[in-house]
């Protein structure tokens, strides 16, 4: 082999195959510190130098190159190997092929290496990816254990700690259970120790990392990790296995262990290493393995090396390790410890112990107590430092040395707080034996003075000179303490010495303390308050302490001192200096026994209490001396000085003194005393209601006052009364809000005691309520209140009183409905909440408390029960004309009653009870836990609440549930009826088993209340007829045989309601066609008009049984039919017959009539006529007349059917010739419908709506008048407004033609739009008020205006060019077409993100209704009008889009037009050109004309000889937007001059035309320029032309020069040259 040193830039495999292939080569033969000159490095398993492992045996070729990128340089790359490796053996072992034996050995060379890459993600893959290869190989991988369980051992104790989970759950993977990991320690223990010796002793950062692709930091950091996981292995062996299992490998341990590198390490920069090192001495001594290690050794590195260098992170283990030596060898320190001129080990140790913790845990100090304890007992010598340093004096001893270096360190500027309090101890403990070495007085004194008097000073008063002895954390007062029984123990006279100079201090500070008048005299104050708290609370401690007898003289001689000082302070100064005021309160509060014990300082005390304190409770120290007296105040000498005083205080005027002494007052028991407790409760009502009015001041008085525990209970509740009070929306809840909150936090049993007392469900409620405000601030204060209100009641041992107020308020929201009433939302969230923290045994009574009683349910629906319904409900209930039985003395139904209420919702009491009720019962089993009777009522009560529900919607503004009729309360009312409704049904589903239920129950009990003629019975009556009927529908047809009875009864009990009822719910038999038989033979035999009642009665029963079972009319006899129809009609034509019984009888007849079609009877004239009566002659527009105009439109309908199928002749003969008559009627009585709005009543809505189908039936010719027709459009009602327009719609275009004729036969007649249509035209609606309640009424409008520009248009069709001229003139009069096209943009296409996409209608055509949203409708109807626009005034059209609209809409309606409209316009214009060309006559087809619509364009020719003379029309996209051009193709015969002006006039007469601008009207104009051409016809001398772009011939000639011109063409030329000459000869130019 080559002898050459090695190159740093060779890398190839040769060179690295050549290098481990010699037996003496430069990486076999140079051990690893051996001098080189070549710098070559050993190589072992984990130098970066080795020879790469043989892939030529491995079969996949991914994985070898999987392989091959591992051995990379670059990170990235490594770790993406890895991940390909893990899916290869991932996928191997999923075939059950497993790894090969090559790629086996390949990673067993790599894996060492890779498992300590720099690259914390490269170590993390490897040992997963060990972990499965190991898994997958199974035993077999048992052989290769030795090679690789170092390293992998080793990966668990990385110091990352990522990379430590990775190798731990792939050695757990491979061994699952401890017992096998044990096995594995034990089996590998000298391949581990090897492994670990040689990561300790051989490698280097040399020899692990590369210098020319590795930074320094990054190689030491690797070898860090290295050496430190390794000692950490060897750690965790010493530890793990038993002691026969470590003696088996003796030597190594020794060699590994007694090797002075080892040790050597515990001082290395790498915290990571050195807290390895430590932790294996102390399990070295832990296992008692002494004879492993040299303590020479150890002393020499762990004690003199490691307490030099920087212990940060590692100090702890550090500290532990040295206490466990040197309590076990403390030899250590002397006969171990080396010398030869090095410093004392005591040195050494100040030296450490004076830098602190070093960011260690607090467990440091109790560490270094340990260690201290044992070296102070080695009594170690401290010699002079070296020379620089100042000397010790011989008085000083290590202890001391040690003592002051650990004060140094405690007080390190870098020193953690949180271990102060172990510090301190520490400090404490090593003191006391520091204490013991002292033999003289004088050194005892000097270390007091030195050591620990300045700890106690610190602490009662901070100065920053000795800042170094100030006690940090929360054991300053039991540091203090420590301190005063050590100097206690150690010179009782120092003690007492150092006690009076701190009681001095204290004196003189009180002395001389800042005056009032300096700005510094607050914080002056605050300083001596607090430096005399800690004075005394310090006093406090020591007399409490089992050490205090010895120092108790002490402290009263001091106390005494000081009590005669600071009294003459505050009677000197006037009360001013508080802090005197303080040290007085102090000490008796703190030193009873040494104070008010005394008889010298007590009488002291009371002469100062009953002579001087009275004249300062006006003085800065109030608050103090009122504590002061309530102290003394069990003295009966000072009772009736300290209520003068107190009096005298009260009385005084108001000033900040007074407030704080006040605030002092009521904050303590003089609060409760029966001598002041009147006075003080009247000063902290009075501040509360201030403080309800905004003066925040006020709360602090009432704040104090809440926190005294002896505050008394009748002012806790009268303040907590007030604040209830306070809580509205009118009085600023946020103010009482805050109140109720300082209760809360401080007087929590007053709030509960009023909480639970009469007015406590009054606070809950208003909480509630404010809980829902629409403020968050006040709203989330509210709900915050009342959970912890809530949480305080149930704080009880009986929880019962929490649910019991809530009941009660539940109750109430029930019962009332106003403003302030809690929403039903919180009612239910409450009643839920109860119900869950309810136990079983009492479900079933508080269920039935949580729901309303009948008292409630009474109270509830009384007023909407007792008053008389709208008749018109008659149309739409399920009883028909029942309703006009009902006795009328009850309150009209016109009006909501005035004992009706409303919450903030606009919701009556009924309504809440019942949405409430379906709500809980829908949302909890409350239902279940109530009594059959309870359920049968609820049942009832929902079913008549539905009735009324039903009217209300019906008609809204006189059914008085609720108040707001919004959209969305509709939809609610709309929701909780479905609810009902299913709940209804289930329970009717529930009871189909045999057995009565309480829907039986219910059912008997609304029947029995139908019996009578009121409004109760009415509705109990409709709720039966509706639940007994959904039950027909559940179980079955209902028994025969009872039907049979009930109808008998009716025949004979004069129930009218009840037996409406029953019959409307009755199944179908033989009983109800004898019931009907009899009613229609009573009637005819009954004089209808005398006995009215009756034949109402009998009239309202028959057309029940016609309702319920309509084809029972085809059994009736046909001749009973006749001769009742025969007798009913007679009563119709009595015109004092009131409008009920017309109705009733019509509705009738309606039915019966279908039985007797075929008979040719006068009968059929009498009806018709009386439809025509009650049509024409009726001007009642109430809702008392609907039943009547609803029947007679109904009987219309049967007729009209009777006269399309096998018409009965007499029938069909009247009928045609009444007609037009009828017509006219019904357009008189839709003139009076339209004049009352229907969209707050469905009956009139439905009555409109049967008058427009019938009104549309009949055909447009009998229209009479057509004009009366054009104010309905107006009207606010849609199905009459659609109807009338359909009308009109037929109408107007069939009668063009006549106009066109009239027209034509008289030159002065000029056509007009009707005046009544323009007037519905003349303002379009405001779209921006298109909301809320508006928007149906704005609707109708818009309809109705854009509707009447659809009947506009219609004037169109059919007309003749000179009538549409007239009309396009009506409409140029006014701004009618403006408004519509700004309105239409507005709403198409202004404010919209995108335009109105008009491809998804028929822009050509318009059907009333076709759209399922009105507002799709009103965009469709837009679409079309813009269209028409264009159609038949596209010259206005165009003049709005030029000049009228604005600049940011031109643009959009240019684009939007011809994407959607123009095309269509196009359409239809060119396919009029076409139309027009096929009809004109033979004479004129010279003119020929083809239309191309492909390219827009017409092309004109007239045949000229042999030659043809041809002009091109086109038409641009955006027609008739912009501009048609026009084109000359070919000229024959004319000069270019006159050709050019034919062209122009042709495209004036098309583009600028007054009237339509019909392409036709151009070529028309070309066609008489050509043939007035040919046939010699003069042409203007102006412009040339025989036609001008009026159409008009050239008339006008000059007498002088007999030239013809224009007449417009003239007034142009006169009104540009400013004179009245002749443009050729110049003469004056008569007309």
């Amino acid at each position: 082999m080559s002898k050459k040193p090695f190159r740093s830039q060779a890398s190839s495999s040769r060179a690295f195959s050549g290098a481990f292939g010699a037996q003496d080569g430069a990486f076999g033969g140079t051990g690893f510190g051996t001098p080189s000159g070549l710098g070559a490095v050993s190589s072992s398993a984990l130098s970066y130098v080795y020879e790469p492992p043989d892939l030529s045996g491995i079969s996949d070729p991914n994985m070898v190159v999987a392989f091959k990128n591992v051995q990379k340089k670059d990170g990235t790359t490594k770790a993406k190997a890895l991940e390909d490796l893990q899916t290869q053996v991932v996928a191997l072992d999923m075939e059950r092929v497993g790894i090969e034996e090559s790629a086996l050995e390949a990673w067993i060379k790599l894996y060492p290496r890779i498992s300590i890459d720099n690259s914390r993600r490269v170590r993390q893959l490897a040992h997963t990816l060990h972990g499965q290869i190991s898994v997958s190989y199974g035993k077999r991988m048992g052989k290769s254990m030795p090679k690789i369980v170092g390293a992998w051992l080793c990966g668990l104790y990385d110091n990352d700690k990522l990379v430590t989970r990775a190798a731990r759950d792939s050695f757990s993977q491979v061994f699952p259970n401890e017992e096998k990991q044990q096995n594995v320690w034990k089996l590998c223990q000298s391949s581990i120790l090897e492994y670990c010796r040689d990561a300790i002793f051989k490698e280097s950062t040399r020899t692990l990392s590369d210098e020319r692709t590795t930074s320094p930091d990054d190689a030491e950091a690797k070898y860090a990790r290295v050496v430190g996981s390794a000692i950490s292995v060897v750690t965790q062996t010493l530890e793990s296995l038993a002691a026969e299992e470590l003696d088996k490998q003796a030597g190594l341990y020794q060699d590994i262990l007694k090797e002075p590198r080892l040790w050597k390490l515990s001082s290395h920069s790498n915290a990571f290493v050195r807290r390895s090192v430590y932790r294996l001495l102390s399990v070295v001594l832990f296992r008692n393995k002494d004879a492993y290690i040299d303590l020479t050794i150890i002393s020499t590195h762990v004690l003199v090396g490691s307490l030099n260098v920087d212990q940060t992170a590692s100090s702890y283990e550090f500290v532990k390790s040295l206490a466990e030596l040197s309590s076990k060898h403390p030899q250590v320190w002397t006969t171990s410890y080396p010398g030869s001129g090095k410093k004392s080990a005591v040195r050494r140790l100040s030296q450490f112990l004076s830098k602190g913790s070093q960011s260690g845990p607090p467990i440091f100090w109790v560490q270094l107590s340990q260690l201290l304890r044992t070296v102070l007992s080695l009594d170690l010598q401290l010699e002079q430092k070296p020379t620089g340093d100042k000397p010790i004096s011989d008085e000083t001893s290590s202890h001391l040395v040690l003592l002051e270096a650990l004060h140094d360190g405690i007080t390190h500027k870098s020193e953690n707080r949180s271990g102060q309090n172990e510090a301190w101890r520490a400090y404490l403990q090593v003191a006391e034996l520091a204490q013991r070495s002292n033999s003289t007085p004088n050194q005892e004194s000097k270390f007091i003075e030195s050591s620990l008097a300045p700890i106690i000073e610190q602490y009662v008063k901070p100065l920053p000179e000795r800042n170094d002895w100030t006690v940090a954390g929360s054991d300053q007062q039991r540091v203090c303490l420590g301190s005063i029984h050590l100097i206690q123990h150690g010179s009782l006279e120092t003690l007492n010495e150092v006690w009076q100079r701190l009681s001095k201090m204290i004196i003189e500070d009180l002395q001389i303390s800042s005056p009032e008048q300096s700005k510094d005299y607050i914080k002056s104050q605050d300083a001596i308050v607090a430096e005399i708290k800690r004075w005394y609370s310090l006093q406090a401690a020591i007399v409490n302490s089992e050490k205090a007898g010895a120092i108790r003289p002490v402290l009263i001689s001091a106390c005494l001192e000081e009590l005669k000082s600071a009294i003459n302070v505050i009677t000197a100064r006037s009360g001013k200096p508080y802090s005197a005021a303080v040290a007085l309160l102090s000490m008796i509060q703190l030193l009873p026994d040494i104070t008010l014990n005394q008889p010298e300082a007590r009488k002291i005390l009371m002469e100062f209490a009953k002579n001087k304190v009275p004249s300062l409770l006006l003085t800065p120290s109030s608050q103090y001396l009122i504590g002061l007296l309530d102290r003394l105040s069990t003295d009966e000498e000072l009772q009736d000085s300290s209520q003068k005083a107190i009096n005298s205080l009260l009385n005084a005027p108001e000033s900040d003194a007074k407030s704080k002494a006040l605030q002092t007052l009521v904050g303590s028991p003089w609060l409760e005393r029966d001598v002041t407790s009147t006075a003080l409760a009247g000063v902290v009502n009075n501040n509360l209601r201030q403080a309800l009015e905004g003066k925040d001041d006020c709360w602090d008085l009432v704040n104090e006052a809440m926190k005294n525990p002896d505050l008394p209970s009748a002012l806790a509740d009268n303040m907590l009364s007030t604040l209830t009070n306070g809580l509205s929306i009118e009085n600023s809840p946020e103010v009482a809000l805050h109140g109720l909150t300082l209760a809360v936090r401080h007087n929590r049993r007053g709030l509960k005691g009023f909480s639970t007392s009469k007015q406590g469900p009054v606070l809950l409620s208003r909480l509630l309520f404010l809980a829902e405000s629409s403020q968050r601030n006040v709203a989330h204060n509210a709900r915050d209140l009342n959970t912890s209100i809530q949480a305080i009641i149930s704080s009880d041992e009986n929880s019962n009183t929490a649910h019991r107020s809530m009941i009660e308020i539940i109750n109430k929201g029930l019962d009332t409905a106003e403003r302030n009433s809690l929403s039903i939302e919180s009612l239910l969230e409450q009643a839920d909440k109860i119900l869950r923290a309810t136990v079983e045994d009492q479900a079933s009574s508080i269920s039935s408390e949580l729901l309303p009683d009948d008292r409630q349910w009474a109270a509830a629906l009384k007023p909407f029960i007792t008053r008389t319904p709208n008749i018109s409900l008659a149309i739409t209930n399920g009883l028909g004309g029942a309703i006009y039985t009902i006795n009328q003395k009850s309150p009209s139904s016109g009006s909501i009653p005035n004992a009706v209420s409303y919450d903030a919702d606009g919701f009556s009491s009924a309504l809440r009870t019942a949405w409430y009720t379906t709500k809980l019962i829908n949302s909890t089993k409350v239902f279940h836990h109530l009594a059959e009777g309870r359920r049968a009522a609820l049942f009832r009560y929902l079913s008549v609440f539905v009735q009324l529900s039903g009217d209300n919607l019906s008609i809204p503004h006189v059914g008085g549930l609720w108040m707001q009729d919004s959209p969305d309360t509709e939809s609610a009312i709309i929701n909780l009826i479905a609810e009902i409704q299913t709940l209804s049904v289930t329970w009717l589903s529930n009871s189909s088993v045999p057995g009565p239920s309480f829907v039986d129950s219910g059912l008997e009990e609304l029947f029995e209340e139908s019996k009578g003629l009121t409004t109760a019975a009415y509705y109990s009556g409709r709720a039966y007829a509706a639940l007994a009927a959904e039950m027909r529908e559940v179980r079955g047809p209902t028994n025969t045989a009872q039907d049979e009875e009930q109808l008998r009864k009716a025949r004979s009990t004069p129930t009218i309601i009840a037996n409406a009822a029953y019959v409307a719910s009755a199944s179908e038999s033989k009983g109800l066609l004898r019931l009907c038989n009899e009613q229609i033979a009573n009637l005819t035999g009954l004089n209808l008009q005398e006995r009215l009642d009756e034949a109402l009665q009998q009239l309202i029963l028959l057309n029940c049984i016609f309702q319920r079972q309509e084809d029972i009319v085809y059994e009736i006899p046909q001749q009973r039919v006749i001769f009742y129809v025969k007798h009913v009609v007679f009563s119709l034509r009595q015109t004092e017959s009131p409008s009920n019984l017309k109705a009733e009888i019509c509705r009738s007849l309606a039915f019966v009539l279908l039985q007797i079609k075929d008979i040719y009877e006068s009968f059929w004239s009498d009806i018709i006529n009386v439809l025509i009566n009650v049509w024409s002659l009726d001007k009642d527009t109430s809702d008392d007349n609907l039943p009547l105009i609803h029947a007679t439109l109904r009987l219309c309908a049967t007729l009209r059917g009777l006269t399309t199928k096998e018409p009965n002749e007499d029938l069909l003969e009247y009928w045609t010739e009444k007609e037009t008559v009828m017509m006219d009627g019904l357009i008189s009585l839709v003139k009076y419908q339209a004049s009352v709005t229907d969209e707050t009543s469905q009956p009139r809505r439905i009555v409109n709506e049967l008058l427009a189908r019938q009104l549309l039936k009949f055909e447009p010719s009998h229209v009479t008048d057509s004009q009366e027709l054009y104010p309905i459009m107006a009207c606010e009602s849609t199905a009459l407004q659609h109807s009338t327009y359909e009308i009109l719609h037929r109408i107007i275009p069939s009668r063009q033609e006549n106009v066109s004729l009239d027209a034509a036969l008289s030159q002065s007649y000029t056509a007009k739009l009707p005046e009544e249509l323009l007037s519905l035209i003349l303002a379009a609606p405001d779209l921006s008020m298109m909301t809320g309640s508006l928007r149906h009424n704005l609707s109708l409008s818009l309809r109705s205006y854009l509707l009447s520009w659809s009947l506009v248009f219609d004037h169109w069709t059919n007309a003749s060019y000179k009538v549409r001229a007239d009309y396009v003139d009506c409409i140029k009069e006014g701004t009618y077409l403006q408004n519509l096209l700004s309105l239409t943009f507005a709403s198409l296409i202004s404010g919209r993100a995108r335009p109105v996409d008009a491809s998804k209608f028929d822009v050509e055509s318009y059907t009333v209704g076709m759209q399922d949203s009105p507002d799709r409708d009103i965009q469709w109807l837009l679409i079309h009008l813009y269209y028409l626009s264009l159609k038949h005034v596209p010259a206005l059209s165009k003049s709005w889009w030029r000049d009228d609209s604005s600049r940011s809409l031109q643009r959009p309606v240019e684009s939007w037009t011809e994407k959607f409209i123009s095309p269509y316009v196009i359409q239809a214009e060119l396919s009029t050109v076409a139309t027009w060309i096929s009809t004109q006559d033979s004479e004129d087809q010279i003119l020929e004309v083809k239309v191309s619509p492909k390219a827009r364009e017409i092309i004109a020719s007239y045949p000229i000889d042999d030659q043809t003379m041809s002009i091109t029309i086109r038409l641009p996209a955006t027609y008739p937007l912009h501009s048609v051009s026009v084109e000359g193709l070919h000229r024959v015969g004319i000069d270019e001059k006159k050709w050019r002006s034919w062209l122009i006039t042709v495209q004036g007469v098309i583009n600028f035309s007054s009237t339509s601008g019909s392409i036709i009207d151009g070529l028309v104009a070309w066609r008489k320029n050509v043939t007035g051409a040919l046939k010699g016809q003069s042409e203007c001398a102006i412009c040339y032309s025989v036609v001008s772009a009026d159409k008009q011939l050239p008339t006008k000639r000059c007498t002088v020069c007999k030239n013809l011109f224009h007449g417009s063409c003239l007034f142009r030329w006169f009104k540009s040259s400013n004179s009245s000459s002749c443009p050729l000869c110049r003469n004056a130019f008569n007309f």
